[in-house]
């Protein structure tokens, strides 16, 4: 008798723990479904209450609501082909971005702080399968015709990319205002694991009313566009066969 009893309760035993189990089961693949849940398919009031995730066309871009640093999160293309940090009160330019085919994406975006009136201008360009990323001197070409520049470029390395980089400080004498005068940055990653793929960026910073003081500092806005800049990572793994 007492064996049977010792038998029954062994199996009540291993049908909770079995449940239980199937329970936690249950729970993991609750919370891996919670984790996959992109930004973009969210109700904004669970998003960080910030420009990036509360404007409906940027938070398309983000991948999730994790601060990868202070005051950034992560930005991946629509075309899956690059990731960058993103500016947490930056918001998307949609007359500034387009997306042309399966090879070439450009997105737009700025922000403005109204403690420094400081506005930042961002844009960036993706090209994939194109030669013409892989010929430094071309591609400094069409980086320097755009943005009026005649200098050179400052060439720096990490394991996965080149990166490009020129600055310039513009003033504007026909501006009769005290900040008449703004910074840019601006040049190309090209990546060093497949040829034919990059991202052409450029990038202004400058003061917006002629009215307020504004505390624009040449050695804070380079700090930031090389923050953004050396954060970009190619997707290649994501490159279907």
């Amino acid at each position: 008798m007492k064996k049977i009893i010792c038998i029954c309760f062994s199996l009540l035993l291993a049908l909770t723990g079995g449940c239980s189990m199937h329970d936690n089961d249950k729970n993991t693949t609750n919370d891996n479904k919670t984790e996959a849940v992109k930004p973009k398919d969210m109700d904004p009031k669970d998003l960080p209450q910030v420009p990036a995730f509360q404007d409906e066309k940027t938070r398309e871009y983000m991948m999730s609501t994790k601060e990868e640093e202070p005051g950034y999160y992560l930005l991946e293309s629509k075309l899956k082909g690059f990731r960058m940090l993103f500016p947490e009160d930056a918001k998307y330019l949609s007359r500034r971005s387009s997306l042309t085919g399966r090879n070439k994406e450009s997105i737009g975006f700025n922000s403005y702080d109204k403690d420094t009136n400081v506005m930042f201008d961002g844009h960036v360009t993706y090209y994939r399968e194109e030669n013409f990323v892989n010929e430094s001197e071309t591609m400094l070409d069409i980086v320097s015709g755009k943005n009026d520049y005649k200098g050179e470029y400052k060439k720096s390395s990490n394991n996965n990319t080149d990166i490009y980089f020129a600055k310039k400080k513009d003033t504007f004498n026909d501006i009769d205002r005290k900040y008449n005068y703004s910074y840019s940055y601006f040049g190309y990653v090209k990546s060093k694991e497949e040829n034919n793929l990059g991202v052409e960026y450029a990038f202004t910073f400058g003061c917006k009313n002629e009215n307020q003081p504004c505390s624009l500092d040449e050695k804070k806005a380079k700090n930031k566009v090389e923050k953004l800049i050396n954060s970009i990572t190619f997707l290649i793994d994501k490159k279907e066969n």
